[in-house]
């Protein structure tokens, strides 16, 4: 009788549990959205059931029904920048995210200039970050990293991770581009910032793009569904599939990138991949010509290491000289923050 009850009662929790919604993972506490915007939030719950949505900063009322996989997704009014405020989710049972501020979101891609932390990496130390990190505690300005997943399917979600408040051990771990960015943005917007790290160490333009961006390149080969992936950050979509695609669509103000390096063979073929992706993004986030901003990788001659290539264009120098034609040539582009503007 004894081991009856505990079954029932462990399939009554399940099924409580299986019942409360779950925004996807970049929503989280701690977070910020977009100021002044209609910002998407989705996430999932029991299929073909609705949820509710309040949001504090106006008391404001939402619906949604989920779909048949339990899939929602609703866009929500944020006003001006200021928190912090609560977003409560009723499907049944509830769910508050707390401590949510609202204010300037940028988003940060690319390989390992951008990846690297504040605390540098083994023997590369980031000159001058150590006070940085001492002195960065800031609650206006919040943290969030999107987990490494490299995989041939997209994925209607990311793994877990957390929005974190700016502090010296969230810091120093954190991306130090993408940190002294929003640092300076807090510095001279003075309202809260919110900054997204999705870069991959060693990655090639091709990995963060989808198999539609990529039909304009006969010579990139596309992952299956079953295909082994040798290359983990360089192989074609698969960073696409499990760090872009979860989170494209939250509310941002804009982007900067720093890549280049693992495409550096190539320089004629990244004029064209780099603008194919920038248009891509903006399309799928839905947000407008949002601003783009690049930097540019150093000068370096990649025919000293091995395979110690002859001939070509194999110096980094000319990934700059690419940059500029595409400035020249495209009357969107505009010298800004990093090296140039999208």
């Amino acid at each position: 009788m004894k081991l009856k009850l505990i079954i029932f009662l462990n399939l009554a929790f399940c099924a409580i549990a299986a019942a409360t919604v779950k925004p996807a993972s970049i929503f989280t506490d701690h977070m910020v959205l977009q100021q002044q915007s209609n910002v998407a939030i989705w996430g999932w719950a029991k299929p073909s059931n609705k949820v509710k949505i309040i949001t504090s900063w106006n008391r404001e009322n939402y619906s949604v029904t989920t779909d048949q996989n339990g899939k929602w997704k609703i866009k929500v009014a944020t006003p001006v920048a200021g928190g912090p405020y609560y977003i409560e989710f009723n499907d049944g049972e509830k769910l508050i995210l707390n401590d949510v501020l609202i204010g300037e979101v940028w988003f940060c891609g690319g390989q390992s200039n951008m990846e690297m932390p504040m605390k540098g990496f083994k023997s590369q130390p980031i000159i001058g970050s150590n006070e940085k990190i001492l002195k960065s505690a800031n609650n206006n300005i919040r943290l969030y990293t999107v987990p490494r997943s490299s995989i041939t399917e997209r994925q209607d979600n990311s793994k877990p991770s957390a929005w974190k408040p700016a502090a010296p051990e969230t810091v120093s771990n954190f991306s130090a581009t993408a940190y002294y960015f929003g640092s300076l943005l807090s510095e001279m917007l003075n309202v809260p910032i919110g900054i997204i790290n999705d870069s991959y160490g060693g990655s090639s333009i091709e990995a963060w793009m989808s198999p539609e961006d990529l039909k304009a390149f006969p010579e990139v080969k596309i992952p299956s569904k079953g295909d082994t992936i040798k290359e983990v950050s360089r192989t074609p979509t698969t960073l696409y599939n499990g760090m872009l695609y979860p989170v494209i669509g939250y509310g941002i103000k804009g982007a900067i990138w720093y890549q280049g390096e693992s495409n550096y063979e190539r320089p004629d073929r990244y004029e064209e991949l780099f603008p194919a992706m920038v248009s891509s993004w903006r399309k799928n986030w839905d947000n407008g010509e949002f601003p783009f901003f690049y930097a540019q990788i150093a000068p370096y001659n990649y025919a000293q290491l091995p395979p110690y290539h002859v001939g070509g264009k194999f110096n980094s120098v000319f990934f700059k000289g690419c940059a500029a034609k595409i400035f020249i040539e495209n009357p969107k582009f505009r010298h800004g923050c990093f090296n140039g503007y999208w």
